[in-house]
């Protein structure tokens, strides 16, 4: 019964181009060709009130899927920032993309892959361009990118409360669990990645119960399984949150207009503002029931025991970042890390002056290694023994900005391979960076769609291997990449 429906949107595309039709048990979706793959655009797929957990809904009627739905409210994020675009803005954006190879499905079906985007659990859309899902589902597989809530209606710390973007994702898993049969792909066979806050939400919900069964594969690009605050702690920033608002209680909170929660410049409260990323309470939190405990004490107890993961960093991720407002003395170094560092600050600062002359570059490694590298290297030895395990480092350069380095969310230039879209499109408009970054995107869909498919990507050395010494490091070509070179000495220092 669902594989007709899915050549119906085959056979149309095929004779009509735009725009396709896919027929739904309820449901009459209205889509459109891209390349060598159909898009639909803005599925609803939740519905929330204000601090309150999603309810699923089900696709009913006829929806026009040919453009992106709203993204969910926000303060401007890095890529919009430098020049990406965002869907307006709603409260109600609990909608996904999906986008299926224009081919008819194997026996089966696809794989599915479901995408979380980053932006630091504050900004982001699923429906950004640098996201188009159409180059990585001409490969193959059903891909599926869900919004979900950000910053304070996300994640604000509360009583019974505090992972409501957390929720979001699982009812977004649901509906593919239910619905993504209907697109061609296999329910049994989901690959759950992200990058940045994507990667650490997904490895969040390796440990959280209810996500059991939801997804059977994870990809984790540049983020760790340790961003997550213990909800008992955050409780006093959440009453302070809410009485800086002149509330005392939810009620009232959900009474207020948006524009008490968003605000330009993005000062959500001063006092979060001023957090370092580690510290600030918009983020998963412990409740001691969704989510009873840090997600890598939990891969090391074998909670995701038999989860193929696959992951990694860049080589430079903070090098750009960092570089516009360095620290310029070492005292300036100690007074940006003191705080999350705390009594570990003079060994760190020991280790990293004397590698690294200049107080500019020491940062930037330090958080580098701090947020990225070690973070990966932690989580693989979590994982490892219990499932197929993949590590890498990305280390490809645009060849117009290779001072750049390959810094944070680079990769996904190449992956998704919308090099047309800014922020991206500054960063490779010479004829041979495009040519290199097309390359280096052939490369990571292989290695990345093999995954979906067989977990077990070809030519990659497994856990086992990596603790013989060896990972793999993505660039031109790929190539075995020494288990010292992952870490120079300063993960154990964290």
């Amino acid at each position: 019964m669902r594989r007709p429906s899915f050549l119906l949107a085959f056979l149309l595309s095929c004779v009509l181009a735009q725009p396709v039709y896919l027929r739904l048990p309820l449901a009459l979706l209205e889509g459109r060709r891209e390349g060598e793959a159909l898009a639909f655009y803005g599925l609803p797929y939740a519905r929330a009130e204000r601090f309150a957990p999603p309810k699923g809904v089900a696709l009913e009627g006829f929806i026009q899927a040919t453009r992106p739905g709203f993204a969910c409210p926000q303060t401007p994020g890095i890529t919009t920032r430098f020049g990406g675009w965002l869907p307006p803005q709603e409260e109600d954006c609990l909608n996904l993309n999906v986008f299926l190879p224009l081919k008819p499905p194997p026996p089966g079906g696809f794989p599915v892959m479901v995408y979380l985007h980053g932006g630091g659990f504050q900004a982001g859309s699923a429906s950004e361009p640098i996201y188009r899902g159409t180059r990585l589902a001409a490969e193959g597989v059903v891909v599926v990118a869900p919004n979900y809530r950000l910053g304070p209606l996300g994640f604000l710390p509360w009583e019974g409360g505090g992972n409501y973007g957390l929720e979001d994702v699982l009812e977004a898993l649901r509906f593919v669990r239910k619905s993504i049969g209907f697109f061609g792909g296999n329910p049994g066979n989901v690959t759950l990645f992200g990058e940045s806050a994507g990667a650490m939400l997904t490895c969040t919900l390796l440990a959280v119960p209810e996500a059991k069964g939801l997804f059977h594969k994870a990809i984790l690009q540049s983020g760790g399984c340790e961003e997550v605050r213990p909800l008992p702690a955050d409780l006093p920033f959440g009453r302070r949150y809410a009485k800086e608002r002149g509330c005392e209680d939810l009620a009232c909170l959900r009474g207020l207009p948006l524009s008490a929660f968003y605000k330009e410049p993005p000062v959500l409260t001063l006092e979060a503002s001023s957090l370092p990323f580690s510290l600030n309470p918009f983020k998963p939190h412990i409740d001691g029931h969704l989510l009873p405990r840090s997600p890598l004490q939990a891969l090391r107890e074998g909670v995701a025991a038999g989860i193929p993961l696959l992951l990694g960093s860049n080589e430079e991720e903070m090098l750009p970042f960092f570089s516009l407002s360095p620290p310029r003395s070492w005292p300036g170094v100690e007074e940006r890390v003191k705080p999350t560092l705390k009594e570990k600050t003079a060994a760190v600062l020991s280790f990293y002056r004397a590698r690294y002359p200049r107080p500019e570059e020491a940062y930037w490694r330090l958080e580098t290694d701090r947020l990225f590298h070690c973070p990966a290297l932690a989580t693989a030895q979590a994982q490892g023994p219990y499932a197929p395990t993949y590590l890498y480092r990305f280390a490809f350069r645009t060849p117009d900005f290779p001072g750049l380095g390959s810094f944070h969310g680079l990769e996904l230039a190449p992956l998704f391979g919308n090099f047309d879209q800014m922020p991206f499109l500054a960063l490779f408009l010479s004829q041979k960076a495009r040519e290199e970054g097309e390359r280096m995107g052939r490369i990571l869909r292989r290695y990345w769609v093999n995954f979906a498919y067989q977990d077990a990507p070809k030519g990659w050395p497994r856990w086992e291997e990596i603790q013989e010494g060896m990972a793999l490091l993505l660039d031109l070509p790929p190539r075995p990449l020494p288990l010292s070179a992952l870490d120079p000495g300063s993960c154990a220092l964290f």
